[in-house]
């Protein structure tokens, strides 16, 4: 199986809160491999980059937001796109020169290992056990109030397609180290650990 690499990035909320550490360990714990670690702070070319000025981002972005406002019963009183524009906007405020960590991750199915362990963009619905569920009191209606971003604490990329495109903004190729752990046996191969036959001799 094709190995996968995937954008994490680490919010300025979350190293505020000294949870840096514990994210990093949960990425571990999945089994993926880090192959890319920097502590940046972000551009406005960067991060507008990153939540791209486009429709099949504003779509994409905005329905989800949308949904979110009606299954709680809640009229945003703005088209699932104007939500979209007013959540890149409050974005590009929340990131730009605030720190930030980026990493890559690597492995198989990494890209929806990496939305799982995050959690549902919406901490509220977020499954206890991801990062969202476990160390968020976070909700749409909460940020709205003071106009700002919700705090999401991470970024992980959403598709493939979308972890090649941000990867590329924020590193260069020869920051991505290539490089074998010891575990990858264990995942990826079968003829590992196997007891030895006692030899008879002394």
């Amino acid at each position: 199986m094709a190995k996968e690499q995937t954008l994490i990035a680490i919010k300025p909320e979350s190293i505020q809160r000294h949870l840096v550490g514990e994210f990093i360990a949960k990425f571990e714990k999945r089994g993926l491999k880090l192959t890319a670690c920097k502590l940046v702070s972000p551009t406005r070319k960067q991060v507008e980059a990153h939540y791209p000025d486009d429709e099949a981002w504003y779509l994409s972005s905005g329905t989800k937001t949308y949904e979110n406002y009606r299954n709680k019963g809640i009229d945003p009183g703005m088209t699932p796109i104007e939500l979209a524009k007013r959540t890149r906007k409050r974005l590009i405020e929340h990131l730009v020169d605030r720190p930030l960590l980026l990493m890559v991750w690597e492995g198989p199915h990494a890209v929806d290992l990496g939305r799982k362990t995050a959690g549902a963009t919406n901490p509220l619905v977020a499954d206890i056990g991801s990062i969202r569920g476990d160390y968020s009191t976070e909700s749409y209606e909460l940020a709205d109030d003071i106009e700002r971003a919700i705090h999401t604490l991470v970024h992980a990329s959403g598709s493939l397609e979308e972890a090649k495109k941000e990867i590329k903004i924020w590193f260069k190729n020869e920051e991505i180290l290539d490089f074998d752990l010891i575990t990858e046996n264990v995942f990826y191969s079968k003829d590992w650990g196997k007891v030895k036959k006692h030899s008879s001799k002394l």
